[in-house]
């Protein structure tokens, strides 16, 4: 996954239908987790990972690197939302589903990273010493306001995010647990006390 060429893949989605294009940009962020985890995972890759494995979906996979903060809260939203729209295309019946159905247009428009980088646009307009007209920004960003543009850039942009995150781990540092119960029973002290009393022996 490290050498995928991510502007082929998108040029590629951008030719596909909206069902096509919503499954192969999911499948493309859950092949992205698990390059993650199994760069992050020392040992036992492959029985977490595997397709019926504990961490073999999409959706433990989203989790698993939230629980561990290798992800962000927006991260792991839009992770989230890109699955559900990647459902509600996998397993509907109706084949004019698309982006511009509501349920999935909203959901679209509550991308948080596709919703930065329009954002962006905005602080652009907004700075004294722009090199493009405000009506000329504010076109350009137009382009991506559509559902379907908020979807493939929140895949895109994501996609990248992952990839950048650091692989490197810090060591555990704590004792050493066999020394630990070596060192218990080396330093248990055995104390032996005998109580007796004097006295007639007990009635038969």
């Amino acid at each position: 996954m490290r050498d995928f060429d991510l502007n082929s893949f998108s040029e590629r989605l951008n030719s596909e239908s909206d069902r096509a294009s919503a499954i192969l940009g999911a499948a493309l962020l859950d092949a992205k987790l698990e390059d993650l985890l199994r760069r992050k995972l020392q040992c036992f890759q492959d029985e977490l990972l595997e397709s019926t494995c504990p961490l073999g979906t999409f959706s433990a996979r989203i989790r698993v690197a939230r629980a561990m903060d290798w992800i962000t809260e927006d991260a792991r939203f839009d992770l989230d939302t890109v699955r559900g729209i990647r459902n509600d295309f996998a397993h509907s019946f109706d084949h004019n589903l698309a982006f511009g159905d509501q349920s999935i247009a909203d959901r679209c428009r509550n991308l948080r990273t596709a919703q930065a980088f329009l954002d962006g646009y905005e602080v652009a307009a907004a700075r004294p010493n722009r090199n493009l007209s405000v009506e000329a920004i504010h076109a350009m960003q137009a382009v991506f306001k559509p559902p379907r543009w908020r979807f493939q850039l929140t895949v895109e942009f994501l996609a990248q995010y992952l990839d950048e995150i650091s692989s490197s781990l810090q060591a555990y540092s704590g004792p050493d647990l066999l020394e630990e119960i070596r060192d218990l029973s080396a330093n248990t002290c055995v104390r032996i006390s005998a109580t007796a009393t004097v006295g007639p022996p007990p009635a038969m």
